[in-house]
């Protein structure tokens, strides 16, 4: 086998590369994976990969919303700041070792040595002096989908009466199930517009957010999505939503460019999924989405749940163990739906299987 190329999956490739960030030596391993996106269909997407990191570093402190790395990269100031018309992309800090492994923080500001990060709900509790980090620019609308791959992952729209492509982003903050697109874009005149917004405005650096997923509609032409980038060889930490008064959907992406099994995910080892104690009053439940069928609004095609020490399928034979099943990929989307408890999130903490 060529020692730089691995085909780990029959529906999902991942070409490996030595590839050299010139900051630190290390090799960071690139892969590809495609998208069949239907015509006449919804195709949930997550992105499998991630785009070139354009820093390494290890932290030197941390303190408040701020870190600050080793050395002297000398940045200039707000050069990670997302600026309209002037900065088009948006950054983020993904932890790769440490308490916080797999944690990510979007950067609204910089320093020569120092980085803001928007902690949202979170903190930087756990973070240590050594722990390394990657800086990394988010996709967007404009970096998945450019205007070069017009009529090959998606047909721009020239007439409202004859809409193309159209992608819907899920926003997960609403409390409860079957949350709505909040957000439908489509590209038109060099650029992807936002629906209802004028058509001046360029949505292109809209952020794709690498732990959730978002929906391709085609009309009557179909694509195919193909993503190059680096990729995640470190644990991934996705925050899933607990509330105390409804279920809550969680609109999950999973960056890993091979398929994951149920038993592989780690969602029972981190805790972060509970078991059932009542197959009626099933606790949490995962929700599968198959971009496969060729359907507008798909209804979820499968949902597991785990209940007497297994992985379990809804319908299916109590007696039979469902922990093989490949959950996610690009052909199988997902969304966990958490039952109610104590507010806050539970952590999944997915570890690599290659």
């Amino acid at each position: 086998m060529h020692p730089y190329r691995l085909i780990l999956s029959a529906g999902a490739s991942c070409l490996f590369s030595a590839l050299v960030h010139a900051k630190t030596g290390t090799t960071e391993p690139v892969g590809y994976n495609a998208y069949a996106l239907l015509a006449s269909s919804d195709t949930r997407v997550s992105v499998p990969l991630n785009r070139r990191a354009v820093f390494e570093g290890q932290v030197s402190s941390a303190s408040s919303n701020t870190i600050v790395t080793s050395g002297n990269p000398n940045w200039t100031f707000n050069a990670y700041a997302y600026a309209s018309g002037q900065q088009a992309n948006t950054y983020y800090v993904r932890f790769q070792s440490g308490l916080r492994t797999g944690a990510y923080f979007t950067i609204t500001g910089n320093g020569a040595n120092s980085l803001t990060l928007d902690l949202a709900d979170d903190s930087l509790a756990g973070v240590s002096s050594g722990d390394s980090f990657l800086l990394i620019p988010y996709w967007t609308l404009g970096t998945l989908f450019p205007l070069a791959d017009s009529g090959v992952s998606f047909t721009p729209t020239i007439s409202p009466v004859a809409v193309k492509t159209q992608i819907f982003l899920l926003d997960p903050t609403p409390p409860g199930i079957n949350i709505s697109a909040t957000a439908v874009f489509r590209h038109r005149n060099g650029a992807w517009r936002k629906v209802g917004e004028a058509l001046t405005t360029s949505y292109d650096d809209v952020i794709l957010f690498p732990d959730s997923h978002f929906i391709v509609r085609n009309s009557t032409e179909p694509g195919t999505l193909t993503v190059v980038g680096d990729v995640q060889v470190t644990a991934i930490a996705i925050p899933l939503v607990v509330r105390s008064d409804t279920k809550q959907d969680n609109i999950i992406g999973l960056s890993r460019p091979i398929s994951v099994s149920l038993i592989g995910s780690n969602l029972i080892s981190s805790g972060a999924f509970r078991p059932s104690l009542s197959v009626g009053l099933r606790t949490d439940e995962l929700l599968i989405f198959d971009n496969t069928f060729q359907a507008i609004n798909k209804a979820a095609s499968e949902t597991f749940f785990f209940y007497n020490g297994a992985w379990r399928k809804f319908g299916q034979d109590l007696s039979i163990d469902a922990g093989g099943t490949e959950a996610f990929s690009t052909e199988k989307i997902t969304i966990i739906r958490k039952g109610t408890g104590s507010q806050g999130n539970h952590v999944w903490m997915n570890q690599p299987t290659y």
